[in-house]
């Protein structure tokens, strides 16, 4: 797992998975990292091939704990490129409501992130 923080965003990767088996671990890093400061959170999870509740756990607690913790205000929460079975926890549990998923096809597009807006849906 890679953190690192720079200009108000903490940005989170290098997850394989999001699950029972490492969820603890990583909300108490990701925690650890969070500062008053905190505009933005971006969790990478174009690795990340499985999630379960535990993992929802760790994004929900991570945004709580940021939110609870800064003088901005809530910060916002970017998904970035999560693999075909995280989206499907995500849509069935609705956080993709809460959270902001970005699809980008290149690392050099992080910067130019734009919500990206499912098939069908109105615009």
């Amino acid at each position: 797992m890679n953190i690192e923080q720079r200009d108000h965003t903490l940005s989170i990767g290098g997850l394989r998975e999001l699950t029972a088996a490492n969820a603890e671990t990583v909300r108490v890093m990701a925690c650890a990292a969070v500062t008053p400061d905190l505009k933005t959170i971006v969790l990478d999870l174009s690795e990340t091939t499985m999630m379960d509740s535990f993992g929802l756990g760790v994004i929900t607690t991570l945004y709580k704990t940021a939110s609870d913790c800064s003088r901005n205000g809530s910060p916002s929460v970017r998904l970035l490129n999560p693999q075909p079975p995280v989206q499907q926890v995500l849509e069935l549990t609705r956080l993709h409501h809460l959270f902001e998923i970005v699809l980008q096809t290149s690392h050099a597009a992080v910067s130019a992130t734009q919500p990206a807006t499912p098939p069908g849906s109105p615009s």
